[in-house]
């Protein structure tokens, strides 16, 4: 905070001041940071759970290109480009110089995803490109630590480590499936039967961590671990309140992550050596972005191309990893070592400002302007929005399915979801009063929004919301004649639907018909 409350005036990303934190706190304190990295860490797990949930199994399919072409090509040009500079200019023999390669072909996942989430970039076409390559990277991070293993330990044959990789990934994907398909869901289903919120959020605590220890136990990273299990879950009706619950989990986390990240940086050394580890720095940036930009031209437009490169130009937390490996096994001298880390902290720290001003600096290398197509789910746009599985919202339900009508349900309560799902609408669980619940909701494109609760206290919160995401969106609200809220209702132009007339309306007309019968008689 010390940091980002001045910076934040300057329009400077928080991310810059917890690096900055990181390297202050190094400096002055002794500190345990393998302690820090541990919980940092977590921050990465949260992280990929949540990108995980935006991503089905079906979206995953739509993107075999994006992960496993441009991904592969991006490791493999990249890593070797790079291995070989280190072979040639830093005289670092040639298997170490491959694995340092690979090492500096990564990105930052946490930085780079939490841009563009914050940005709302990630379903455009560069930022499909940019998480298809970060999640295959993620994947590759296995077999470079499966090089550094043969080579530091001799006794353990190639065939072995091969073996024992491959039946960790089946085990993984098998206990995965039958974890998120089948456990996860019906821990939460019992979880959200309580209606204990702080019950819900420590089952989901539960089965994030979960998710990421089953990886672990077969020799995988815990992001991965983390992505699958997400992903699984995201076929659940729990998604949209899971992602609301957590994000705030991620958010800390991911702070704590970008400070240990400062505490990696020997500040005597980067003073003493600044020329020379920002040429490094913005020299393998540009060289990277190049590379990069070069391979995804050939498959798609040069702008989203541009964009992809930039947006990835930097080098990821999994190369402090690889380069602490090296290390702690005296393969790479200890000061070039350190030029390194010093060199990847600044690549991180440029990258806020990169994707900040990426359309800028596109700008500059393409003139041309080209719209990018955002990826929404289709039956979100121009749509009804209804809050409350009710009678009265059942009902609105089953005449907007006669009218062919576009509508998505939010309801809290499990046992109204599971029958809104076993009727074929289309229902939620989820908290309307959360203000990430109703992004999700897409409540900017909605064209109407209904709610049919009728608690006073919970309907001035959820529209306090709504209006605040979009001040013009046409709510309307149940309630009577002797409503609290009637003022705030008339000065926000809410449409009151009073229970008590319309009641009085039906009775009055029933009455005439029968009156009109009795009379015909």
């Amino acid at each position: 905070m010390l940091f980002n409350i001045p910076l934040s005036k300057l329009k400077i990303p928080p991310i810059i001041g917890y690096i900055l934190t990181g390297i202050i706190i190094s400096s002055v304190f002794e500190i345990d940071k393998e302690t820090i990295e541990h919980l940092a860490e977590f921050g990465i797990i949260f992280l990929m759970f949540l990108i995980g949930i935006e991503f089905s199994p079906e979206k995953l399919k739509s993107m075999k290109k994006e992960v496993f072409l441009y991904g592969i090509l991006e490791m493999l040009i990249v890593g070797l480009i790079f291995g070989f500079i280190s072979f040639y200019i830093f005289d670092i023999e040639l298997q170490i110089s491959l694995i340092i390669g690979s090492a500096f072909a990564l990105s930052s996942t946490a930085i780079v995803l939490k841009l563009l989430n914050e940005r709302n970039e990630i379903s455009k076409s560069f930022g499909r490109n940019s998480l298809g390559i970060l999640l295959f990277q993620d994947i590759a991070v296995i077999p470079i630590l499966l090089a550094i293993a043969i080579i530091t330990n001799k006794d353990v044959s190639l065939s072995q480590l091969l073996t024992e990789t491959a039946i960790g990934f089946i085990g993984l994907a098998i206990m995965i499936y039958f974890f998120g398909k089948y456990i996860a869901p019906f821990i939460l289903k019992h979880a959200a039967k309580t209606k204990s919120d702080e019950i819900f959020l420590s089952t989901m605590l539960l089965i994030v961590l979960s998710a990421a220890e089953i990886a672990h136990f077969f020799g995988l990273s815990y992001t991965l671990g983390a992505f699958l299990g997400g992903m699984i879950i995201s076929e659940t009706p729990y998604k949209h309140q899971i992602e609301a619950d957590l994000s705030p989990f991620r958010d800390l986390l991911l702070a704590l992550f970008f400070i240990s990240v400062g505490l990696s940086v020997n500040l005597e050394f980067a003073l003493n050596h600044l020329f020379e580890v920002l040429l490094m720095a913005f020299s393998f940036m540009a060289l990277k972005t190049l590379i990069i930009f070069i391979i995804l031209q050939f498959f798609t437009k040069k702008r989203v191309a541009l964009k992809t490169a930039f947006a990835l130009s930097q080098v990821g937390e999994f190369a402090f990893v690889i380069l602490a490996l090296l290390s702690s096994n005296n393969l790479i001298n200890p000061e070039l070592d350190q030029e390194f880390i010093l060199s990847i902290v600044i690549s991180m720290i440029a990258t806020p400002f990169i994707i900040k001003y990426l359309h800028n600096i596109v700008e500059i290398f393409d003139k041309n302007i080209d719209i990018e197509v955002e990826f929404k789910p289709a039956n979100l746009g121009g749509h009804t929005v209804i809050i409350g599985y009710n009678n009265i919202g059942k009902k609105i339900a089953k005449k907007l399915n006669k009218l062919s009508q576009t509508y998505i349900i939010i309801d809290k309560q499990i046992e109204n979801v599971k029958e809104g799902i076993k009727r074929g609408d289309n229902i939620i669980l989820g908290n309307a009063g959360n203000r990430r619940i109703l992004d999700a909701l897409n409540i900017k494109e909605a064209s109407t929004v209904i709610i049919t609760t009728q608690h006073e206290e919970d309907i001035h919160i959820i529209t306090e919301n709504i209006l605040d995401i979009n001040p013009h969106m046409r709510i309307i609200v149940i309630t009577d004649e002797m409503s609290s809220e009637y003022e705030y209702y008339k000065e926000h132009r809410i449409i009151r639907v009073d229970k008590s007339k319309e009641i009085a309306k039906k009775i009055i007309k029933l009455f005439l018909k029968l009156k009109e019968e009795h009379g015909s008689n």
